[in-house]
Formats: C-alpha cells, sequence, structure tokens
C-alpha cells in the first residue's frame, strides 16, 4: 500500500545549496546524523537525534518541534527577529519558516500548503544589459576625458588613447572577475557582470565626488574638503566593498554592513593619525591641485596685504622645516 505523502522536509548550506530531502508519510519525523532518522545530515554540529517533528491533532496545520539531546539546540528564523530553543524546548513550526541546525537550514512544506503560480521563463535581461552598458559608456567616458584634461599635448593623447582604454578594461574585467570567482565559490553563481555594474558605479561616484569637493572647496575657500577628499574616497570605496561582498553572500547582509562600518571606524582615524606623526599634519595634500574658471568662485577675494601676510607666514615655516631638514641631515653624516 503507496502512503500518501504528507509533507516534505529539506535541508540546505549556508549559500543555499539543497543536501538532502525526504518526503514525509507518517508523523513523528526525526531529523539528525543517526541513520534511523527520516532526515539524515551531514553536519558535525548536529547531534545523532537532533529534532522530533510531529503534527498537532487538535491543530491539524500546527507542526510542533521537541528539541532533543544536543548542545548547541535550534534557531527558528522568524522575522523580524530569530529565536534560540535549547534541550528539552517545544515550538511550534511555522509552515515555510527555515530552522537552524549547526550549519545546516531545514525547511518544511506540508501537503496542504498552497503553491504558488507558475513562474513565466526569463526573457532576455535587455533592461540589465543596457544599464550595463550604459555604466561602462560612462566609465569610459569619464576615464578619457580625465586623461584629456591632464594632457599637455594632443597628438600623444591620441597615441595613448588605445592602450589607456585596454588598461581600463583589463582592470575593470580583472577586478569583477576576482569578484565572481569568489561568487562562485560561496554561492554557487559567478554574478561576473553584477559585479562589474558595482564597480561601474563605484568609480562614477568617486569621481563624482572629488569633483564636487574640489570645486565646492575652490567655489567657497572650503580647502579642508579638498585636502581630506581621500577620507571621503574610503567612505565610497567602503560602500562598495560591502556591495561586493553582500553579492557573495546576501544572507549575511547585516554582518557584512556591521564589520565594513568597523573597519573603517578603525582604519580612518589609524591612517590620520599615521599622518600626523609622520608629517606633523593629517594629510598628504598641502594645496588644491584642482583650478577652475574663476566664474565659479562663490567667496570674496583675499585682499592682497592679507594674502602677502600669509605668504610670509607660511614662508617663515617652510625656512625652519629646511634648517631641522639640514640639521637632521648632517647629524645622520
Amino acid at each position: 500500500m503507496i502512503m500518501p505523502t504528507l509533507g516534505l522536509i529539506e535541508a540546505f548550506d549556508r549559500h543555499g545549496a539543497l543536501l538532502a530531502r525526504a518526503p514525509i508519510t507518517r508523523w513523528p519525523v526525526t531529523v539528525g546524523r543517526a541513520l534511523d532518522c527520516d532526515l539524515v545530515l551531514d553536519d558535525p554540529f548536529v547531534a545523532p537525534t537532533h529534532l522530533r517533528i510531529d503534527r498537532v491533532v487538535d491543530a491539524p496545520r500546527t507542526v510542533q518541534v521537541e528539541v532533543l539531546e544536543t548542545r548547541n539546540g535550534a534557531r527558528l528564523q522568524r522575522k523580524p527577529s530569530s529565536k534560540h530553543y535549547g534541550q528539552g524546548e517545544r515550538f511550534d513550526w511555522p509552515d515555510g519558516t527555515p530552522i537552524d541546525l549547526g550549519h545546516t537550514h531545514v525547511t518544511l512544506r506540508l501537503a496542504d500548503t498552497p503553491i504558488a503560480a507558475e513562474q513565466p521563463l526569463p526573457q532576455f535581461p535587455w533592461r540589465t544589459v543596457a544599464t550595463t552598458a550604459v555604466l561602462m559608456a560612462l566609465v569610459v567616458a569619464v576615464a578619457l576625458g580625465s586623461s584629456w584634461l591632464d594632457a599637455r599635448d594632443a597628438s600623444k593623447y591620441l597615441q595613448s588613447l588605445p592602450g589607456a582604454l585596454l588598461m581600463l578594461l583589463l582592470v575593470l574585467g580583472a577586478w569583477s572577475g576576482l569578484w565572481s570567482v569568489a561568487n562562485k565559490v560561496f554561492a554557487g553563481h559567478l554574478q561576473f557582470w553584477r559585479h562589474v555594474r558595482i564597480a561601474c558605479v563605484v568609480y562614477l561616484v568617486a569621481d563624482a565626488l572629488q569633483l564636487t569637493t574640489n570645486l565646492a572647496a575652490f567655489a567657497f575657500s572650503l580647502e579642508s574638503l579638498a585636502r581630506f577628499d581621500n577620507v571621503l574616497m574610503v567612505l565610497v570605496l567602503a560602500g562598495g566593498l560591502y556591495a561586493h561582498l553582500a553579492t557573495i553572500l546576501p544572507r549575511r547582509r547585516v554582518g557584512l554592513a556591521w564589520t565594513v562600518v568597523a573597519v573603517v571606524a578603525l582604519g580612518v582615524p589609524s591612517w590620520l593619525g599615521a599622518q600626523w606623526l609622520n608629517r606633523m599634519r593629517l594629510t598628504d595634500a598641502m594645496y588644491m591641485s584642482s583650478i577652475f574658471p574663476p566664474s565659479l568662485r562663490v567667496a570674496p577675494a583675499v585682499p592682497v596685504e592679507q594674502f602677502l601676510q600669509d605668504t610670509e607666514a607660511l614662508r617663515s615655516k617652510l625656512d625652519r622645516r629646511l634648517r631641522g631638514d639640514g640639521l637632521a641631515e648632517e647629524e645622520d653624516e
């Protein structure tokens, strides 16, 4: 006699790959590493008989779980927060909610659960392809425009144009390729073009932020914006790093965000402190390196007398530093 299927219990690893599957033909159901369990798991952090799952007679839509002899217990991933259950505890298992056992995610689907409608086959992602093409075109245009602004000879710029374009594409491809390999290892999907889009967005945001800060520093005489634009660049790069990591480990977004924030919070002050100890200033920038048309100036011009006084004060500081460097060289000899 063929027993009817009452449900389906499945086990996945932390990356979503299917590890085991067992149809439910009777209640209760056991889960663990022992071979007499209904769902056998190959996870060293799971007990031989970890869970006993049964359906409540008085409430046919309710499934109850009992945590058996285990030191690690079970965690019900119910939103907005998960809850941990230890040995001997019981809890109701909502249909479709995963349970974490060790490094394994266990899910349950009952036979009377409504089945979702059939999904249409994916069509060619024209929108994604167009977005990727537009972002890459913008990156190429910005990079070539920056090179043109820095060039002094038009003929040399045209000669170096193919090499610069090839180098840009190689760097972009290598960066995205490394992330896609990590994506394949940890998540099972390459996601190459997604990493390309992330890299392009980071490049464009960083370039736009640098242009904006330098323009604001020039227009409003806020030299600190130009001197500390590297700190803003670190924040942009941190955002790009988080986007890459979240693509690889989408289930660890919160932990990855806190990790990136902690690295930035500890790294930036350490870097600024090292700059101060080595050079007695927080940044390498001594002056603004970007000059814009005078018509963009908003701040009032500095009077000539004040400018001369400031240059004299700067000259005395430079003279003292030169004398100090000369004495240091004599002592070394």
